[in-house]
């Protein structure tokens, strides 16, 4: 408290932040050190060159995620599987010191070259240029990291996460899992991967309460990525498809900003997928008018990885996987059998551990869904109780508050549930459903123009190619070196055209007719199965934005074109430009308004020396085989601290004499 009884919010919400912002430091470091070391194959054998720390990050926090995955097949993930991360990072930094080394050298030297000319007083300019905007990134960045942890320190818990996602982090950090653990608590059968990294990086173990803002780390690392996708389009002076999609991810991070406290898997899934379709589509734009060769489809496959593993987050982002028949039809067209068995075996290796702990927690392969019974153990969670689970969340998404009216035609239920969404996200809605037709078309456009380029000769052209023209065009600027920078997109200069190129070449328009095959299926998937918004605000806004931002592009094009001519109108050449800039100014006044108000009401709240905690619900408790159950008496909300819990009294046994032999249903 100040002399006048009030308190400094500035000074104790620093305090805070440094708590989160040393867990940050720690994820940071081993995420990209892991992340490092795993891609190194692919970049000194699959031509793969990686500048961005943020990809890094990613890839090490996926191969973190299932790593933990992994142990909790054996051990409670904590102290020892921490360890033996640590361990193994270390030990990868060290073999890998020079590329280490190579790599922090390597943004500095490019950006001096660029601008340098042969004079010394050229270099020196060019050292103190680069020095200017690089302090200027980096402030940005650093704001952005303040921000965040703010955000992830305070907020709106999540009703679920008091429900059951406290409760599945602690299993996963004490126990890894127990076989029927979905007969305790059936909602622990909705296994996501993002839980066993929450319980990985949760700390309990070090400091004696969890932590819970990996979420907060994903949803900073995707505004870092939309940051260097826009400060991209500032500098190119052209508009792309990938920065509505910029403009699409800082729309849902502002969004989640007061919830980003809560481990919830929507968050993990939809982040997940706002940064793989924003680094997809910046390496589509950059290779549409190359020719791809055989080490183009080393980055495709990579992100396609990833999509694998955000199915193992969220199952309703599954149906984005179409997205790697493109790197697939890449592989096979240059006969690249090798390659395609172990990008197979990576996927596999992925998703293996989600679907034995989905087996072992409920019996099921993707619980509540039942299509797959191929399991007869003793603690699998009967049929029946599976599929009314099943319809119990397509009736609540669906705004029907009784199951039993699931079978409700189309007509009758769509506009009830329409009335009941929020004023912008009906305009949301409405967008989508507009955006369809559309979108046909231009999948349609971009798959006869992939057939008619398959006709034409690929020539070979040092540091450029052919034109594969997909409705919008690319300046000579943009035919040079793609990296993945700031997760852009990657690849290499091309000093002619080998024979696997000519192959594939004519597919680069392909790619955006499955991108738009893609956002029309996942709109569809998400509006007719379980449509709440939260289930899908990446399906909502990327339909929308990858049509309305193609058809934007080709018109700024056209403005751009027409200065040959027609004298007087040179003034259209960035009309597009500027009219973006303008929607940008506009974006941010009214997105930055509403980010500056939750800011101030979540000033005051009272978490100044430890984050938030976990919601603690009062419970009353009984007995299975002498072990004691908590049962909330709260709605349902029961937290981390009562430990095991169950939402009512289950009639269920112990399989074994302990715990950790997990739960049945009693025998009669």
């Amino acid at each position: 408290n100040g002399g006048n009884g009030t308190f400094n919010a500035s000074d104790r919400g620093i305090k805070i932040m440094i708590m989160i912002l040393m867990e940050w430091a720690y994820m940071a470091t081993l995420s990209f050190l892991m992340g490092f070391a795993c891609l190194a194959p692919f970049r000194k054998k699959g031509g793969c060159q990686i500048h961005s720390a943020v990809t890094y990050m990613m890839a090490g926090l996926l191969v973190l995620n299932v790593y933990a995955e992994y142990f909790s097949l054996f051990a409670g993930v904590g102290f020892w599987a921490s360890l033996i991360a640590v361990f193994v990072a270390v030990i990868g930094g060290m073999l890998l010191r020079r590329d280490l080394a190579d790599f922090f050298k390597i943004s500095k030297t490019q950006a001096c070259q660029k601008k340098t000319e042969r004079s010394d007083e050229g270099l020196e300019n060019s050292k103190s240029l680069w020095r200017k905007k690089n302090k200027a990134v980096w402030l940005l960045y650093a704001g952005l990291t303040l921000l965040f942890a703010y955000g992830s320190s305070r907020g709106y818990m999540h009703y679920d996460t008091g429900l059951y996602h406290a409760q599945a982090i602690r299993w996963i950090e004490e126990y890894g899992v127990v076989p029927g653990l979905a007969n305790l608590h059936s909602r622990f059968g909705y296994n996501s991967a993002s839980f066993a990294l929450s319980a990985f990086f949760s700390e309990t173990w070090l400091i004696g309460r969890p932590m819970h803002c990996v979420a907060g780390f994903f949803a900073l690392l995707c505004a870092c990525k939309c940051a260097a996708g826009l400060m991209a389009f500032w500098k190119r002076k052209k508009v792309r498809i990938s920065d509505f999609l910029s403009i699409g991810g800082i729309f849902y991070l502002i969004a989640v900003f007061r919830e980003m406290v809560s481990p919830a898997s929507d968050y993990f899934a939809m982040l997940v997928l706002f940064w793989v379709i924003m680094t997809w589509v910046e390496l589509w734009e950059q290779e549409r008018d190359c020719p791809i060769g055989e080490k183009q489809t080393v980055p495709y496959a990579l992100l396609s990885l990833y999509l694998v593993y955000a199915a193992t987050v969220k199952l309703s982002t599954a149906v984005i996987l179409l997205l790697v028949l493109y790197p697939a039809v890449l592989l096979l067209r240059q006969k690249k059998w090798l390659q395609i068995a172990g990008y197979i075996a990576l996927g596999l290796l992925i998703a293996f551990p989600y679907l034995a702990r989905n087996v072992l927690i409920s019996g099921w392969l993707f619980y509540p869904f039942t299509f797959l019974d191929w399991f007869p153990v003793d603690w699998k969670i009967s049929k029946g109780y599976a599929d009314s689970d099943a319809k119990e969340i397509q009736a609540y998404a669906r705004e029907i508050y009784n199951v039993y009216q699931l079978d409700q035609p189309l007509k009758q239920w769509l506009p009830n549930w329409f009335a009941a969404q929020a004023g912008f996200d009906k305009l949301l809605v409405l967008a989508g459903w507009a955006a369809i037709p559309v979108s046909a078309v231009l999948a349609v456009l971009g798959a006869v123009r992939a057939v008619r380029a398959g006709q034409v000769t690929v020539a070979p052209h040092a540091g450029g190619a052919a034109s594969v023209d997909n409705g919008t065009h690319t300046s000579k600027a943009d035919r040079v070196t793609v990296t993945l920078h700031a997760g852009s997109a990657v690849s290499e200069r091309e000093t002619g055209v080998p024979l696997p190129a000519r192959r594939v070449a004519h597919l680069t328009p392909l790619c955006f007719s499955l991108l738009q095959l893609c956002a029309v299926v996942g709109f569809f998937f998400w509006q007719l199965g379980a449509p709440l918004v939260r289930y899908g605000y990446f399906y909502v806004l990327f339909l929308p934005l990858t049509v309305f931002g193609s058809l934007y592009c080709m018109a700024a094009e056209k403005l751009a074109g027409s200065e040959q001519g027609h004298n007087g109108r040179k003034w259209l050449k960035n009309a597009g430009y500027w009219a973006f800039v303008g929607l940008l100014v506009a974006f941010f006044t009214y997105k930055g308004y509403n980010l500056i108000q939750m800011v101030r009401e979540l000033a005051y709240e009272p978490y100044y020396l430890w984050q938030q905690d976990y919601v603690d619900g009062s419970a009353e408790m009984y007995e299975v085989d002498g072990v004691t159950i908590y049962v909330p008496t709260d709605r349902g909300q029961i937290g981390y601290n009562k430990f095991p819990s169950s939402p009512i009294v289950q009639d269920i046994e112990l399989r074994g004499n302990s715990i950790r032999d997990g739960f049945r249903k009693k025998s009669k």
